[in-house]
């Protein structure tokens, strides 16, 4: 089965002058819905028929996913490549807030509740996502009010997550930041060359720091011989130092 049909009302953001990419076969589908926090404890029939309502969508680099202040009422799978969440500042600047990789989700909240979006999504890279309504998920909960406890484990889940992300911010200095990011973008593409895509203003943006700062300590771990950063690849050539450093 594919799932390229059109989402209704949906905003027009083509690519090449279509709308959607091709759509996931169902074994795809189900088995990116099952990798993800938020849905994970679901069953195979109940993945199947999230699958049947989902669509595919293929975005270039720096193409708009949606943008803050739009409705809300759908939920993002990301299945290839990373989506950059951020905010405008007052003084028009961007502020990074997160980054999702393969097998993360964007929305989780809207799960719960229909609303605007509290920030914009940007691909960082060509990227492809499963978009899921907000309806298909509630009619499953309304047919079988177990999977709402599930849901909400989930969600549970993912504020713990927020949370500890906030507590990095107020007890790790910026250097010690800076390496947990490297740690996990060498865990998400599973191996030690690793290609950040952020500019250093971004990364700092997101760490919550000063371009000035995270320069230095990237030039600190490379005099330390822990790294070799050649523009935006940068190897990580001493992990257990680096994992001790950072604590992770």
């Amino acid at each position: 089965m594919s799932y390229a049909e059109q989402v209704p009302d949906a905003p027009q953001r083509a690519v090449d002058g279509r709308r959607y990419g091709h759509g996931m076969h169902d074994n795809e589908a189900v088995a990116l819905l099952r990798a993800t926090t938020l849905l994970k404890e679901l069953d195979e029939e109940d993945l199947l028929r999230l699958a049947s309502r989902a669509v595919t969508r293929r975005f270039r680099r720096g193409q708009v996913v949606f943008t803050e202040g739009e409705p809300a009422d759908t939920l993002l799978v990301v299945a290839s490549g990373r989506l950059k969440v951020l905010t405008k500042a007052d003084d028009g600047r961007d502020h990074v807030l997160n980054i999702a990789g393969p097998r993360e989700t964007l929305g989780d909240l809207n799960i719960v509740e229909a609303g605007t979006r509290s920030a914009s999504v940007e691909a960082l890279e060509p990227s492809t996502a499963l978009v899921l309504d907000r309806t298909a998920v509630w009619e499953l909960v309304r047919e079988r009010p177990a999977v709402a406890e599930q849901l909400i484990r989930a969600l549970v889940a993912h504020v713990r997550r927020l949370t500890g992300a906030n507590a990095d911010l107020v007890f790790l200095d910026l250097p010690r930041r800076v390496a947990k990011l490297l740690l996990l973008r060498m865990r998400e593409v599973g191996r030690p060359v690793i290609e950040l895509g952020l500019t250093q203003t971004e990364i700092a943006s997101l760490l919550g720091g000063s371009r000035q700062s995270v320069n230095q300590a990237l030039r600190e771990f490379e005099r330390r011989t822990w790294i070799l950063s050649e523009g935006q690849t940068i190897t990580i050539l001493q992990v257990d130092r680096l994992r001790r450093f950072a604590g992770d």
